[in-house]
């Protein structure tokens, strides 16, 4: 789209929305989050952790406007406090060497946790002044000043230290607040200039949690939040959000203070991944337990939820595209449905998707499945088994894939041909009967995907006809960023293929407001861009090494294609959708631990993690200590965005692989002396014709497409 066009799916990050008014949906999860019990959550970039954090917090609750058609402040029991770390904590804080700085101590670790949970603290205190001081100046809690001047001042009392680092000794909430904000300025200051033993003794006198609760267990005694049923007592929120920035020792600090904590003060913990220990702590024998607080992934969003909640964010992206005078006033309830996917976007499964191959050409092979498909349809009806009402052999709606499969079946295992012959139309009559059977039926959902990339490879065909709300949700892979991204593609197509001017604002209302279905072709245009254009995009990555994740990506692309698509590989259908990687590192452990090369690779590997390129899957009997000191999972397939370019199932993958680090090694340093393509059909040849398959332990439900 040209320069100055208008895109109402663009930009994806929330934060960066149109005017700077961010755009935030409450989902079920921010309720839960919103509870006394503190959470742990974490998920790849995209998934939506700063927007579930902002969405409890009380700036949001107060100033934006599609918060407040949704949540008020007075709805909850705790004040949120939003804190990004990244922010307030220098990276400097994790290199200080803290045994050189205390050479008598017999743990070091504790004078660090010491001094961390010290600016921790203050952070939290700071802010919790702040956010007292102006939501008594819009009326949002009652607070007399006399008890404002004496809560400080009984703070300072307590711990003196504090206000040497403020101009002036401090009186009200802001006074307080600067001091704590200096406080932490200096003490970052101190670990990048390696004057930290300097500073120490400036520090406020404390146990590790002590300063936190003695001002927030006073403040939430004071103030009142004003509500429809009289002022409540409130306690305090403290939102983490980007914690993966922290080191190990970072993170058992914080684990420390989560195990510390009690009423009023809870803690929600955000961080990018998953697989790390958030658990231990600086507490003898008490690491956090479930008893503690309670992990959420957001990457094990339910496909329903994450459905709804993708139609509920493109609906109120819409809504505030509009004019103000044209936006609709709405309901919760009818704001999220304001854009029905399901009506504009349809609904295509597997037959759909193959039927609208069948139609487009008139080789042999179309003409013996279209032929399969209709005698397969004519035995169910014939032996009275239960047809799905899709089915309408008028309509061309037919058991393509179970056609398919059935007639390249062998009949026994998993052993299947590469060809359909006319005769293969007959053993249709040999399988009809398992049909009913719940776990023959499960079998060939399990393989409809693999059936279509196999039936279009066949074909020559390489631009595959993806379509429908259930595809579009499905390569969004569990992401919003990645949603939206699709969505903005498809937008364009869009206005491309009415010949639209992309400037005209109107385009938003008749695109906003029509209930007509988007074109099936138009949808596959903007799905197929935004998977090149999400390709294009790792070079353009600041903080990845770009060259090395490109060529990670194509070979892992090119490899899973392979995998899942051959047409004269058998195994195309009888272990479908193979592209979990397992990278097994300790074959390589040696007396001095990793080699480089693998080390190389696993810094690859994670790099391509943490920026959502690769998506980790964990692994049964295959968990590994990690170079870094961390137990994750080492096994991952590619983000489904991934699929229409590279041309593998949009579903993603399930059936686990062996990777040699060695191998993944010569792809990424190997630009001069082998190509992607090539590499991934040195590895495909080298595949046994049986081969074992690792078990994995997480996976989502692939039977249902």
């Amino acid at each position: 789209m040209t320069s100055g066009a208008i895109n109402p799916f663009r930009p994806t990050r929330w934060e960066h929305h149109t005017d700077g008014r961010p755009l935030i949906w409450f989902t079920e999860e921010a309720e839960e989050l919103s509870a006394d019990k503190s959470t742990y959550i974490h998920g790849t970039r995209g998934t939506g952790k700063t927007t579930l954090l902002k969405g409890i917090c009380w700036e949001d609750l107060c100033y934006n406007e599609s918060l407040r058609m949704q949540r008020r402040l007075a709805d909850f029991k705790n004040i949120g406090i939003y804190i990004r770390f990244p922010d307030h904590i220098s990276a400097s804080m994790s290199f200080t060497d803290w045994a050189a700085i205390f050479p008598k101590v017999q743990n070091p670790e504790y004078e660090f946790y010491s001094f961390f949970s010290a600016a921790v603290e203050a952070i939290c205190i700071e802010r919790v002044a702040d956010a007292s001081h102006h939501l008594r100046e819009m009326g949002e809690i009652e607070i007399a000043a006399a008890q404002e001047l004496q809560l400080v001042s009984d703070f300072v009392d307590e711990f003196p230290a504090v206000a040497g680092f403020g101009p002036r000794q401090p009186i009200t909430f802001l006074d307080l607040a600067r001091c704590l904000r200096l406080m932490v300025s200096a003490m970052n200051r101190a670990c990048g200039r390696g004057t930290v033993g300097e500073l120490v003794g400036e520090l406020p006198d404390r146990e590790p949690y002590r300063m936190l609760s003695y001002f927030a267990e006073r403040v939430s005694a004071a103030i009142r939040l004003k509500t429809n049923v009289g002022p409540q007592v409130v306690g305090f929120k403290f939102c983490l959000d980007d914690c993966e920035v922290l080191s190990p020792l970072q993170r058992k600090s914080l684990n420390s203070l989560v195990r510390l904590s009690r009423a009023p003060c809870s803690w929600v913990v955000s961080s990018v991944g998953g697989g790390r220990d958030d658990s231990e702590t600086f507490i003898e024998s008490q690491p956090l337990t479930d008893a503690d607080r309670r992990v959420i992934s957001l990457d094990g969003r339910n496909e329903n939820a994450f459905r709804q909640l993708c139609q509920s964010v493109v609906s109120l992206r819409l809504i505030f595209s509009l004019p103000q005078a044209a936006r609709p006033t709405l309901s919760q309830s009818e704001i999220s449905s304001f854009f029905d996917l399901q009506q504009r976007l349809g609904r295509w499964d597997v037959n759909d998707m193959m039927g609208a191959l069948v139609s487009r050409s008139a080789r042999p092979a179309t003409v013996l499945l279209r032929q399969g498909a209709e005698r397969l349809l004519a035995l169910l009806r014939e032996k009275k088994k239960k047809i799905p009402l899709r089915y309408d052999a008028e309509e061309g709606r037919l058991p393509y894939y179970e056609a398919y499969i059935l007639m390249l079946w062998r009949g026994r295992e998993e052993a299947f041909k590469t060809t359909l012959e006319v005769g293969d139309i007959e053993k249709l009559t040999t399988f009809v009967d398992s049909f009913g059977h719940a776990a023959f039926e499960a079998w060939l959902r399990r393989k409809q995907r693999g059936a279509f990339l196999h039936f279009a490879t066949a074909l020559g065909i390489r631009r595959l006809p993806l379509a429908g709300a259930n595809i579009v949700v499905s390569l969004a892979d569990g992401s919003i960023r990645d949603f939206l991204e699709i969505m903005g593609e498809i937008y364009e197509a869009y206005v491309t293929a009415h010949k639209w001017d992309p400037k005209e604002p109107t385009n938003l209302s008749r695109f906003s407001t029509s209930r007509t279905p988007i074109a099936n072709s138009i949808q596959t245009n903007g799905i197929y861009s935004a998977s090149e254009a999400y390709f294009e995009g790792v070079s353009r990555r600041s903080e990845i090494d770009t060259d090395v994740i490109s060529r990670l990506l194509a070979g892992l692309g090119e490899y899973t294609s392979l995998l899942q698509t051959s047409p004269n590989d058998p195994r195309t259908l009888s272990t479908t959708e193979r592209g979990v990687f397992f990278v097994d590192y300790m074959s390589l452990m040696g007396a001095d631990g990793l080699p480089n090369s693998a080390k190389f690779v696993n810094a690859a590997i994670r790099q391509a993690e943490l920026a959502g390129y690769l998506r980790p899957v964990e692994i049964r009997r295959h968990q590994v200590r990690h170079i870094d000191g961390q137990f994750r999972s080492v096994a991952f397939r590619l983000h489904r965005r991934f699929s229409p370019k590279f041309r593998f199932s949009f579903r993603g993958a399930y059936e686990a692989v062996a990777l040699d680090p060695q191998d993944l090694a010569i792809l990424c340093l190997g630009g001069a002396t082998v190509t992607t393509r090539d590499w991934a059909e040195n590895l495909v040849a080298k595949i046994p014709a049986s081969s074992t398959q690792l078990d994995l332990l997480i996976m989502m439900d692939p039977d249902h497409g």
